[in-house]
């Protein structure tokens, strides 16, 4: 079948075809916005997972969903990669829904909303961002140069002026585990505000699995501004879905048996089962695509895998660190005891804290608790035997 017509979409935040097994997420999401249009107060989501699980995918839709009722809905990703602020990005993805509020016949929210936002712009140093909204001198504000005070301000006002039309404001960040300790107790004073001013505002976010722990290090009540959910592998009747709604879409089918072998080595994770789906759509030359063409698609997949989502992560790793992974991979998928890689590395916990910390850092690997250590990629453990057993 022809590769232009594959409606398989690996990739990172790529929407999928078929949003399967994320119902309850979505539903959450409605009701909470319907909740803040009505005044009355609602927790923004926490989405919390492994690599892979479409916890991106889920938090753009949720930004869809907003938009769809008229919401300003922004969504910033606060990788360690990323070069701009969190302050900054936010600025520049708001811009353009404030300059379309910058008209005559603007209300004094509006207005009081416009001047909130660009003194926040100017506190952060991006004057020429917003040099194109017209702000009257007594709706500019002093905020200082910490955005703990500052944004929860601006970010209120800005819903208080939506909530006149009923609509309002969420802001969702990805990658929140990477956040900057000043910038996350800034976030979380947001919530507070939302809550206790009952704005239509709401904050979602999504991140590696020791997430929510972060959030309530960086303020012990951070549980009561959110509502955490797991975002784990899809159940199988989900992940079958995932498969067939696209390729029957097209008017193509599948084998049971091509399905077996696709579902098996997917696991139910989104993103392999996206990968796996596309691989066997481009190698069959017919439908319905069978065992032979799903045993062949694996075999490519696998190989694509191993030459991109896990190597990128694995090259990021020095020769000590490879070892600490090693050592790892005997476990699985994990966790490890710390203790037990120590040892089969022959040296004290404490000797390679530093290793494993790097790793914590590089985003390769995570603490689901004291002690223990798990990757953060599914298949990750396998990859290494892998490469080991071929001699890489």
């Amino acid at each position: 079948m022809h590769p232009n017509s594959n409606p398989f979409n690996p990739g990172a935040g790529t929407p999928p075809h078929t949003l399967a097994g994320r119902d309850e997420e979505v539903q959450a999401i409605v009701t909470a916005i319907e909740r803040s249009s009505l005044g009355r107060s609602a927790n923004g989501i926490v989405l919390h997972g492994l690599r892979g699980t479409g916890k991106t995918v889920l938090l753009g839709r949720f930004c869809e969903v907003a938009s769809d009722r008229g919401w300003i809905a922004v969504r910033i990703e606060a990788a360690a990669s990323t070069s701009a602020t969190f302050a900054e990005q936010l600025v520049t993805r708001l811009t353009p829904f404030m300059l379309r509020l910058d008209r005559p016949s603007a209300s004094d929210h509006i207005k009081r909303a416009l001047g909130a936002f660009k003194s926040f712009s100017i506190s952060v140093g991006l004057q020429d961002v917003s040099a194109g909204i017209e702000v009257e001198p007594r709706h500019l504000l002093n905020y200082g140069k910490s955005i703990e005070h500052s944004l929860p301000d601006m970010l209120r006002t800005l819903a208080q002026a939506c909530a006149q039309d009923g609509t309002g404001v969420l802001i969702a960040v990805d990658e929140m585990h990477d956040m900057s300790r000043a910038d996350l107790r800034a976030l979380l004073a947001v919530g507070q505000e939302a809550n206790e001013s009952r704005a239509p505002l709401l904050l979602c976010g999504a991140g590696l699995p020791a997430l929510p722990r972060v959030l309530s290090e960086a303020r012990t009540y951070a549980e009561r501004f959110f509502e955490f959910r797991a975002i784990t592998w899809l159940a199988r009747a989900d992940a079958r879905r995932a498969l067939v709604a696209p390729v029957e879409a097209l008017g193509e089918s599948w084998t049971e048996s091509g399905l077996d072998v696709i579902l098996a080595s997917a696991g139910g994770y989104p993103y392999f089962l996206q990968h796996f789906g596309r691989a066997a759509w481009n190698v069959a030359a017919f439908s319905p695509i069978g065992a032979g063409d799903a045993n062949l698609a694996r075999s490519i997949g696998f190989a694509e895998l191993d030459q991109g989502f896990f190597h990128i992560r694995w090259e990021r790793a020095t020769t000590a660190e490879r070892a600490y992974l090693r050592a790892m991979a005997i476990d699985g998928d994990g966790p490890s005891r710390s203790g037990d890689v120590a040892d089969r590395l022959g040296k004290p916990a404490s000797a390679l804290s530093a290793i494993r910390t790097r790793l914590i850092d590089k985003g390769i690997v995570y603490s689901p608790v004291r002690g223990r250590i798990a990757f953060t990629v599914p298949g990750m453990a396998t990859f290494i035997r892998r490469r080991d057993e071929a001699g890489a």
